[in-house]
């Protein structure tokens, strides 16, 4: 959970961390909500990477500098639409064993 919130904190002012937290605590569309939202970010620069014909490196670097210049509003309005399109289609997409955005309070109990 600290290296959420360092990572959220570089990327995003505290109270927009709090904001992207509340949305990825509440399972609300998904419990893998913060796969939904790096696709949102994706797609939001898609244009540039494609266009530019990015490797792998050249990706890393780019998305590293989009620290502190991301708009989380529509991120969070995309990755719920993403959401609702991929619907059952894409929970039965995402591979078994991948971790929820945060643990599921009946997992924290069940651990203890």
């Amino acid at each position: 959970m600290l290296k959420c919130c360092c990572t959220c904190l570089r990327e995003f002012d505290y109270d927009k961390t709090m904001r992207l937290w509340k949305v990825l605590w509440t399972h609300y569309l998904s419990e893998h909500m913060h796969l939904y939202v790096c696709v949102a970010i994706l797609k939001q620069y898609r244009h540039k990477i494609i266009g530019e014909n990015m490797d792998f490196d050249t990706l890393l670097k780019f998305i590293n500098e989009l620290s502190g210049h991301i708009d989380l509003d529509p991120i969070i309005r995309d990755a719920e639409a993403l959401c609702i399109c991929a619907g059952e289609h894409g929970a039965a997409s995402i591979p078994p064993g991948t971790p929820p955005s945060l643990p599921v309070e009946n997992e924290k109990c069940s651990g203890a």
